[in-house]
């Protein structure tokens, strides 16, 4: 099974159960970025940068976020998740995902 599928809703994580800057309302969004591309309304719970934290609470209000250093790792249904400088703007962050012997990396925008 691969680790990360595209779905309507957007990039999906099937064993972690959460997406990655999806396009519609679902469960368990990772947030890349602040822009309105990536970022938007309608999730039941988010999972970002730390440093994105303002910029995330300005654009999208009262909001479930959880916070992540980058670098820290949680785990998420057996899936290693951990976010990555990626330069872009400030809170930006490479998505890390380690499971089953397989990582993925998905970028969000970077520079």
């Amino acid at each position: 099974m691969d680790l990360v599928v595209q779905r309507p809703e957007g990039l999906y994580c099937p064993p972690g159960d959460f997406y990655i800057d999806p396009w519609r309302p679902v469960g368990r969004a990772i947030i890349t970025h602040a822009h309105a591309d990536h970022a938007r309304v309608g999730h039941g719970h988010y999972l970002a940068a730390a440093p994105a934290e303002g910029v995330l609470r300005t654009r999208l209000g009262q909001i479930n976020l959880q916070l992540l250093s980058y670098g820290e790792h949680i785990v998420q249904n057996g899936v290693t998740v951990s976010l990555h400088p990626a330069g872009h703007v400030l809170g930006s962050a490479q998505v890390r995902l380690e499971h089953g012997g397989q990582v993925w990396v998905a970028s969000g925008d970077y520079k």
